[in-house]
């Protein structure tokens, strides 16, 4: 009985030796939550720079879009180079190439470019149209 009862001692005396984590334990833990929450930072920054480029390039379609529209709306003769700043973006359309279609020596069609550059100067935007003139 007495064997018996040493038993019970040891048990009681390892079950009270342990309480809570070590501080190993804890340092690891934070090491890698720590390496996961850098993950997540990161993903978020590469996001948001993500997101602003394409705002940035939406933004600059849409100007470039809004201005062939209107090039296509004006008169043939009347259409020229020009540079214009607009909503902090620079648009600049030139007349790239012009045709004589019909062999009467008037140009009878021109392509145009149009190219949107953001405040730091990258192209954002750069599209090509025809224009045929009035007839």
């Amino acid at each position: 009985m007495k064997h018996l009862n040493l038993a019970k001692v040891c048990i009681k005396r390892f079950d009270g030796w342990q309480q809570g984590y070590s501080i190993i334990e804890v340092m690891i833990s934070l090491a890698i939550f720590a390496i996961g929450i850098l993950g997540v930072a990161t993903l978020q920054i590469l996001a948001t720079n993500g997101n602003t480029t394409a705002r940035k390039c939406s933004e600059a379609s849409e100007i470039a879009q809004g201005q062939i529209e209107s090039l296509m709306a004006m008169p043939y003769s009347s259409v020229a180079d020009d540079i214009v700043l607009t909503a902090g973006y620079t648009l600049q359309w030139t007349i790239v190439n012009q045709r004589d279609m019909d062999g009467d020596g008037d140009k009878d069609i021109m392509e145009v470019q149009v190219i949107v550059n953001d405040p730091g100067g990258k192209t954002r935007a750069d599209f090509r149209f025809r224009k045929a003139a009035d007839f």
